[in-house]
């Protein structure tokens, strides 16, 4: 389950399901796990998570230069708050360097 931000930022949150008899939740923590490759290494993220959202959770530098390919189909930048990666995605980084 998740809670949609504004600008398409994601925050996950546990999955429960809640029983009104007793009202006891029965929380299902690692549920929503899937498993994509980025540039040849495999990471775990949540179902339905975006290339933005996978960028915050594995990428701490800049954005500025960088290039994204998802199965070999580059994804343009304004697209990543869209563009919903899948189980077994292959992802691949690409970052622009300057030089001579």
């Amino acid at each position: 389950m998740q809670l949609v931000l504004p600008k398409g930022k994601v925050k996950a949150i546990n999955c429960c399901l809640f029983d009104p008899t007793t009202g006891n939740l029965y929380s299902f923590s690692n549920f929503l796990n899937m498993e994509v490759t980025i540039n040849n290494q495999n990471h775990l993220l949540n179902e339905a998570c975006s290339i933005e959202q996978m960028l915050d959770l594995v990428l701490v530098s800049e954005t500025n230069g960088l290039a994204i390919a998802v199965n070999q189909t580059i994804i343009s930048k304004s697209d990543w708050d869209r563009h919903v990666l899948n189980p077994g995605d292959q992802v691949i980084l690409i970052k622009a360097t300057q030089g001579g």
